[in-house]
């Protein structure tokens, strides 16, 4: 795939993921962010101090949104869908179609 249409694809995978956040009404718009000491986390997913979909809206979409804008280095490895599997258990039908697009996002950068 070539830059720009991985740059495309990885746009519309956020898009997606969005979409299902959304639907799943954990999408705050940004009407719950963290306090700005939870940015300071040093911990994968910024677990001890967010929630995952918080991580997912004021982490994740917003900095590679940002890196897509200013034609910045994208990750060459991303894993996130695992994580959410974990964060689910129990929850599979619920959040099925999150982690789905989860994968889908990982496969970009694998």
């Amino acid at each position: 795939m070539i830059a720009l249409e991985k740059r495309l694809a990885i746009k519309a995978s956020l898009n997606s993921i969005q979409k299902e956040l959304e639907a799943l009404d954990l999408w705050s718009d940004g009407k719950n962010a963290p306090d700005k000491s939870a940015y300071k986390s040093t911990t994968p997913f910024y677990l001890d101090t967010m929630e995952f979909h918080q991580w997912l809206e004021f982490v994740l979409i917003p900095r590679m949104n940002q890196l897509l804008l200013q034609d910045g280095n994208l990750p060459e490895n991303v894993n996130i869908h695992p994580y959410a599997q974990e964060i689910y258990r129990g929850k599979w039908q619920e959040y099925k179609e999150l982690i789905t697009k989860l994968r889908e996002f990982d496969k970009l950068f694998n």
